[in-house]
């Protein structure tokens, strides 16, 4: 019998294509959030607006970008990606062609908090993770890891954005970016991108790593054995025979658990992230080591990803969000040194650690959600699960700046998202992913 191209076991699994797709997409689309704190600060000084009614933005963006998430999940199930996806890149390019030109905080909420998010909402997380989770069962904490991994590797892109606005101002850098946006994420996934394997010809029984030969020749395996081969064991079969849509997840208290958790930590990190570089400057820091801080947090955060994507495959979702949780409390104990006393190299350890500790949680916990609720509705159970999350982190966002308008302290922020953080790791616990679907470990 011929094979499709894709399956020459002299081919790489078109999966990992994907994954290179997705990660590149997402690491330019990365700036978008992760350099508001940088820009927060500029068009703070030049439109002369305090703390809380500019960060008022980040929080609607987050919102929105929850509420749409159900929206772009439920047509990332029924559409293909290819067509669908560029619609998202070219209306979060028109945003920032927008916030380029805006001159009150109207615009500003509208550009950023209500365009740019439902643009991005096409072309990020819940769209990313459900693509990856249709192509890949047994690497599928590793593969979810190495896109998200682009978030990082964007943010490592924030000294040079800082550059822009020093050299060229606030607006010429939201051009600049949005001319990046528009381009070359569009071309990609027109070119390249498949939402399922069918769509590439290619069967889910040929995923393996880049450097493993097929391990399915011929005829497929019996469904036993293909569990086994995807390194995976279904405990719960009943939970995993069933066919999941949204209505149905929301009955069920895991669902409900993942989003608290999710939502907890959403809040906690995003109090303490878009406060990050005013709270360095604010302690004595200059503009440029706080950027230089936040790009290594970036280039950790890579590390971070595929170090919580491949330990949650080895180990369990349980254990990696935990780890992560530990991580996350030791970088807000050296951020809080590093603002006693006037340290760069504390400001550095800190950045390593946040950068760890931030990026671990994220594929674990999308892992999680497809073990738990695999099934051709996992895009949009996904997007309403991911609400949790942007909502948490557009409280965290404003509440961290209403906070310090209010107290002229940091310490709130220490207090609430230690307290997050904690709750957060007890929750994975609660939930218990592997009661479901236990990953590979050393018994498989």
């Amino acid at each position: 019998m011929e094979e499709s191209n894709y399956g020459k076991e002299d081919r790489l699994y078109h999966g990992w294509i994907v994954v290179i797709v997705c990660l590149t997409v997402m690491t330019l689309l990365a700036p978008l959030l992760a350099s508001f704190s940088i820009f927060y600060v500029a068009i703070m000084k030049d439109l002369n607006w305090n703390r809380e009614e500019t960060a008022i933005a980040v929080a609607i963006f987050l919102v929105v970008n929850g509420l749409a998430g159900p929206a772009a999940g439920a047509l990332i199930d029924r559409y293909k990606a290819r067509w669908l996806m560029p619609i998202g890149t070219i209306v979060t390019a028109v945003a920032l062609f927008w916030m380029s030109r805006m001159a009150s905080t109207w615009e500003f909420y509208l550009a950023y908090g209500v365009l740019a998010s439902v643009g991005s909402s096409l072309i990020h997380l819940v769209t990313f993770s459900t693509i990856v989770s249709n192509w890949f069962v047994r690497h599928r904490g590793l593969a979810i890891g190495a896109v998200t991994a682009g978030q990082g590797l964007g943010q490592a892109a924030i000294p040079a954005i800082q550059y822009l606005i020093d050299t060229t101002g606030w607006r010429g850098a939201y051009l600049v970016v949005g001319l990046v946006i528009f381009v070359i994420p569009t071309v990609l996934i027109l070119l390249f991108l498949h939402g399922r394997p069918e769509e590439a010809g290619v069967s889910l029984s040929e995923e393996r790593l880049p450097w493993e030969k097929r391990r399915v020749q011929g005829q497929a395996e019996a469904p036993a054995q293909q569990a086994r081969s995807f390194g995976f064991v279904i405990v719960d079969h009943n939970w995993a025979a069933t066919d999941w849509t949204v209505f149905r997840a929301m009955r069920t208290l895991r669902f409900w658990q993942l989003t608290l958790l999710i939502t907890l930590f959403g809040a906690g990190y995003m109090m303490v992230n878009v406060q990050l570089v005013a709270y360095l400057e604010d302690k004595g820091y200059s503009s440029m080591l706080a950027a230089s801080a936040v790009a290594w947090q970036g280039v950790i955060y890579i590390f971070g990803r595929f170090l919580g994507g491949a330990l949650s495959d080895r180990y369990g979702r349980e254990m990696a969000v935990t780890i992560s949780a530990g991580i996350f409390l030791l970088f807000l104990v050296f951020l809080y040194a590093a603002g006693m006393t006037a340290s760069p190299m504390l400001v550095y350890a800190s950045a390593t650690l946040y950068g760890i500790g931030g990026a671990m949680p994220l594929p674990a916990l999308m892992a999680a959600t497809g073990d738990i609720f695999q099934g051709k509705h996992l895009g949009a159970i996904i997007g309403v699960l991911m609400i949790g999350g942007f909502v948490g982190g557009g409280l965290g966002a404003w509440l961290g700046g209403r906070l310090f308008d209010a107290m002229q302290s940091y310490n709130p922020h220490f207090v609430l998202t230690v307290l997050a953080t904690i709750a957060s790791a007890a929750l994975i616990w609660w939930a218990k992913p592997s009661s479901v679907r236990a990953v590979r470990a050393t018994a498989v």
